[in-house]
């Protein structure tokens, strides 16, 4: 029963990365007419979506 919920985790992992990190980095490459490597959008989702949360961690706190 292990193999089961480890697989789901896995699906459901892999479709939010892909869903809100991915994307992201597509779509802002994508401003400049790039279509770079799947690993270079997600890493650059993963900055984008720091940026904004040290944003608004420093709006709130600020």
């Amino acid at each position: 029963m292990g193999t089961v919920s480890d697989g789901l985790i896995r699906f459901l992992v892999e479709a939010l990365v892909e869903a809100v990190l991915t994307k992201t980095g597509r779509g802002l490459w994508g401003l400049f007419g790039l279509r770079p490597h799947d690993l270079v959008s997600m890493f650059s989702g993963v900055i984008f979506w720091t940026v904004v949360g040290i944003f608004a961690y420093a709006r709130m706190h600020g």
